[in-house]
């Protein structure tokens, strides 16, 4: 299994996350193709190594947009540095990626936005022509694109996560907020490009041992804001932080959002063989350590007492129906599997006034929900749809084939925990074979069995 160690030394900025990546070996090329498929064109990832000024040779990413012209993010050190804070320029300098994601402004919503900019960073954000997009543009880009599914799904996770701290700092709905500065171009192309790098290198597991943060205090629109920014506390509540002796705010909203929404703790569990490492490095330097993220790739042994098994996130929708006959339940199934569900479930309800009735459950990759909301108050009486986002454990499977002395039945292959191997043959495949050759399907089934 294939995991990730991303270590902040003195902090994260999505710029420099994805510069890890890069350097780790990531394909620049296969990244720049799936974010057109996005929809984003008007950018340019500038992406070089070179020695740094404490001796590591690290990967430093530009992107460069006509809503930016600085170097964003990266340095997201940057613009903190408190002091400049105050200094537009500096905010350049900074390069804020950085600032902008961290302004928080940014994300946040519409009119706070501005407020946070927190990092003078930010500040400066606030002076720049960026666009201000909803999640729900945001997430149609995604859904629109021709990214994997997975990145699809990690990208989704980033920004309902900002959505979420931003909304809770400004008392609205996630729906309400309008990001700022992560809603720019650059931004986007920080954190849709890490989840493809993560893709290409074939990342399982994320893991991060330690977030940390400076100190003081950074201007922005509405004033004053303490660091670190509103946005990234909110992101790193119940994560480890360390807080360094540097007057600057290390860790960005996009940094934050990056990494709490994809780690799946501090340190991965059982033997591990490093199998290479990259390193990221923002815009602004600190005399007093390096400015760097590293990634370290992982090939890992789990634990002997730990299954296998992989784990992802999915939609859960229910709701109750009543008046409804089995025939139309039946098509409103058909409908929901064709209309892309994981999986439908009936089950029988009690409903008000002791009415029998029946509740549906649906299963759906993210992103989908909406979709199947309209399937099922559209062919169904129910006029509320409950959603929930929910974690699942997956044991490895692959689709495989069965020899039988009949001829070949599809099967799908399930690794058991103890490493017991298990063949299903495919119902509808056995069926088939049958009917054409006139053979109880038993005989078929039974035959498959022997593979297990």
């Amino acid at each position: 299994m294939r995991c990730l160690s991303i270590e902040p030394l003195s902090g994260a900025a999505g710029d420099m996350i994805l510069a890890s990546l890069l350097d780790l070996g990531a394909d620049q090329q296969m990244i720049v193709e799936g974010l057109k498929s996005a929809g984003l064109q008007d950018f340019e990832l500038q992406f070089t190594r070179k020695r740094c000024p404490h001796g590591i040779v690290c990967g430093y990413l530009e992107v460069l947009t006509s809503e930016n012209t600085h170097d964003h993010e990266h340095s997201h050190e940057h613009e903190h540095s408190h002091e400049h804070e105050h200094s537009h320029e500096h905010n350049h300098e900074h390069n804020h990626e950085h600032a902008h994601d961290h302004s928080h402004a940014h994300d946040h919503s519409h009119d706070h936005e501005h407020s946070h900019g927190h990092n003078h960073a930010d500040e400066a954000s606030c002076a720049r022509p960026h666009s201000h997009r909803g999640l729900a543009e945001i997430l149609s880009l995604l859904r629109s694109s021709k990214m994997p599914a997975r990145a699809i799904a990690r990208a989704e996770k980033i920004f309902r996560r900002l959505a979420d701290a931003e909304a809770a700092i400004h008392g609205v709905s996630p729906e309400e907020i309008h990001f700022h500065e992560v809603g720019a171009v650059d931004s986007i192309v920080d954190i849709f490009g890490t989840c493809l790098a993560l893709e290409y290198l074939q990342i399982e597991k994320i893991f991060c041992p330690m977030h940390k943060v400076g100190y003081g205090t950074v201007r922005c629109a509405h004033g004053v804001m303490p660091v670190p920014a509103p946005a990234t506390a909110k992101l790193l509540e119940g994560f480890p932080v360390t807080r360094l002796p540097l007057q600057s705010e290390l860790t960005t909203p996009t940094g934050a959002a990056i990494l709490t929404a994809l780690s799946e703790g501090q340190y991965c569990r059982g033997e591990q063989r490093i199998l290479a490492s990259g390193y990221g490095h923002g815009r602004k330097e600190f005399p007093e350590l390096p400015n760097i993220i590293r990634s370290i790739l992982l090939e890992v042994e789990p634990d002997s007492q730990e299954t296998r098994w992989s784990r992802d996130r999915i939609v859960v929708l229910e709701c109750e129906i009543d008046d409804q006959t089995g025939e139309s339940l039946g098509f409103l199934q058909e409908q929901l599997l064709a209309g892309g569900a994981l999986d439908v479930c009936f089950w029988p309800a009690q409903m008000k006034k002791n009415r029998p009735g029946t509740h549906l459950q649906v299963l759906c990759a993210l992103g989908h929900e909406g979709a199947l909301a309209e399937i099922i108050l559209a062919q169904s009486s129910s006029t509320g749809v409950r959603v929930r986002e929910s974690g699942r454990l997956i044991l490895p499977r692959s689709a495989c084939e069965l020899m039988t002395e009949w001829g070949p039945v599809r099967a799908k292959k399930i690794i058991r925990p103890g490493n017991k191997i298990e063949v299903q043959a495919e119902f509808d495949s056995a069926r088939e074979l049958a009917l054409r050759l006139g053979l109880p399907l038993r005989q078929i089934l039974a035959q498959s069995e022997q593979w297990e």
